[in-house]
């Protein structure tokens, strides 16, 4: 992708010209990649963290050995073993404005206004497939936080509550900071998968209305193999991957700098 970057070629043809950086003064100007950028982070600040905030809640309570504990587990996963395609598909239906689920159940309790243009509405539509999202990853969230819990020894906990701390003290004070590993995996998976999310965008919107849900994946498959702008394509596959080296880097400073501050402190 690097090397296509630097050429005019559409992909399929054996001709390609060499045009050095105008691939990339040409995409910087686009005004698409502000929607692109824009989207990766209110998305990925939205679904990071409240599949966050759900799973740690949810594990939290399993952890406990709750009744039927086994069988919430599986319910909250399958949605993340599910082929996104698929979960497109359903929440297509549910969300479509004449017909969909959704809107007809409104409207036979009276809330017609309450019966949107889900997917076509520009001003909603991402904030729709940041829920499927949400609704399919929690289950991974919730797994991850799970088995970190359950490596949390039980000796911290009875002395907190021998010390007289309840269930909400002990929870901000033991559990959430010793799931500091998992908190920092689950954002640097996210938003990595926010930067290569594709299946559930182009199922539902194919990026659209006016871009309002276009990311980065969408946009370069819309380049590729719609407007066969292979070199174009290749670019934004680059500033992609930058973007993903930048962000994975500031993390990991961040994370072994509260590994230092700690050591320190011990």
């Amino acid at each position: 992708n690097i090397y296509h970057s630097f050429f005019k070629w559409n992909g399929v043809s054996s001709e390609k010209i060499f045009v050095g950086l105008n691939n990339y003064s040409r995409i910087l100007k686009d005004p698409v990649l502000k929607i692109l950028i824009k989207n990766f982070f209110v998305f990925g600040i939205l679904t990071i963290g409240i599949q966050a905030v759900l799973g740690i809640i949810l594990a939290n309570f399993l952890v406990r050995g709750i009744k039927l504990g086994g069988f919430y587990r599986t319910i909250y996963y399958i949605p993340v073993v599910a082929t996104p395609v698929v979960i497109g598909n359903i929440f297509s239906k549910i969300f479509e404005t004449n017909r969909g689920q959704l809107n007809v159940a409104l409207r036979a309790i009276g809330l017609d206004s309450f019966a949107l243009q889900w997917l076509a509405d520009p001003d909603i539509a991402l904030y729709v497939i940041a829920v499927v999202n949400i609704w399919q990853w929690t289950g991974y969230s919730m797994l991850v936080y799970y088995a970190n819990m359950l490596n949390i020894p039980e000796d911290l906990y009875e002395s907190a509550t021998i010390d007289g701390a309840g269930a909400v003290r002990t929870f901000f004070k033991i559990t959430l900071p010793l799931c500091r590993s998992s908190h920092f995996s689950l954002f640097v998976l996210g938003a990595l998968g926010t930067l290569k999310c594709f299946d559930i965008p182009y199922v539902l919107t194919k990026g659209g209305p006016n871009y309002a849900t276009e990311f980065f994946s969408t946009y370069i498959y819309k380049k590729s193999f719609d407007l066969w702008d292979q070199g174009g394509s290749s670019t934004l596959v680059v500033i992609m991957f930058v973007l993903a080296l930048v962000i994975t880097f500031a993390q990991l400073r961040v994370y072994m700098r509260g590994n230092r501050q700690k050591e320190l402190s011990a």
